[in-house]
């Protein structure tokens, strides 16, 4: 198995408008999704991030907001185990906030270093 994270990509401009209570209560249950990845076994971490946020290069820090020149933006994330990119593929496929056009799901394969 690889590891793989599910970057989940939304309208930060949009959803930066909500509190978090409405944020989170326009999204679909993942509970079930994520519950299910757990019994599958493919599900090791994840979490949503907060909107707000810095841009560290070195020679500059840049704080008004945690998106540049696009409205999208890194939202949260998932890391899971599949066999290949194919099956990761289909698992960012399944996610609720994906089948309803919520957000994107980028899937990108983690080289382990430690081992």
């Amino acid at each position: 198995m690889k590891k793989f994270m599910l970057i989940v990509r939304e309208d930060l401009e949009k959803i930066g408008k909500m509190t978090d209570e409405e944020r989170f209560a326009s999204s679909p249950n993942m509970v079930e999704w994520i519950d299910g990845l757990i019994e599958s076994g493919n599900y090791i971490t994840g979490t949503p991030l907060l909107i707000e946020g810095r841009y560290v290069g070195k020679d500059y820090v840049q704080s008004d907001g945690p998106f540049i020149e696009s409205n999208e933006g890194i939202s949260g994330f998932d890391l899971i185990w599949a066999e290949n990119l194919e099956q990761a593929t289909a698992i960012a496929q399944s996610c609720p906030m994906v089948m309803i056009g919520m957000a994107i799901r980028e899937v990108r394969p983690v080289i382990d270093m430690l081992t």
